[in-house]
């Protein structure tokens, strides 16, 4: 396929993925059909596209099939997105990944800010979300106190620990959280 249109394609593959995305999210069948013709049409021809995408079980609940497809679709129409603004080449296309993924992390962050964005996520369980904001809230309680940054290190390092169980974005947007023991 000559590249004027292998780009063209891309272009308009993204735009019907998206209105697919906007009109039919939460239905299994649907992103079912988008998710196999995404990895079909550039599994072979986009660096990295499959790569660290979720599993399907077929045994599950239709609803946990539907979001990891979410989750999947999500992650191959960002790598998409990423190969359009590389110039619809493979050539430095990690290094453009990894440059954006440097650019989503933000090191000052406040923890009302962070309660607030994992509020209006969707792509985590409601559950999820309640237990992170109630972390948060920890975190924040224990970052206030009055005591010695070691002190506050010895109470605040168990939530280190929960961290390092959760996936790479969420990791991300909280690990700044720890410098906060180092205010007051």
């Amino acid at each position: 396929m000559e590249h004027n249109d292998f780009s063209l394609k891309i272009d308009e593959d993204i735009d019907r993925s998206c209105k697919t995305w906007d009109a039919y999210s939460y239905d299994a069948e649907k992103m079912s059909v988008l998710f196999r013709y995404l990895m079909s049409a550039y599994k072979e021809k986009i660096d990295g596209f499959c790569s660290g995408l979720t599993v399907i079980q077929p045994y599950e609940d239709t609803a946990l099939q539907a979001e990891a497809y979410r989750q999947n679709i999500k992650k191959m129409l960002e790598r998409l997105e990423g190969f359009r603004q590389n110039g619809y080449q493979n050539e430095g296309l990690l290094d453009y990944y990894l440059k954006q993924e440097h650019d989503d992390v933000i090191l000052d962050v406040d923890f009302t800010q962070l309660r607030l964005e994992f509020g209006m996520m969707d792509h985590i369980s409601n559950y999820e979300k309640d237990e992170i904001i109630e972390k948060l809230e920890e975190m924040e309680e224990i970052c206030a106190k009055v005591l010695f940054k070691r002190q506050k290190w010895e109470l605040i390092r168990k939530y280190l620990v929960w961290l390092s169980g959760k996936d790479v974005e969420i990791a991300l947007k909280i690990l700044p959280a720890f410098f906060k023991i180092n205010n007051s």
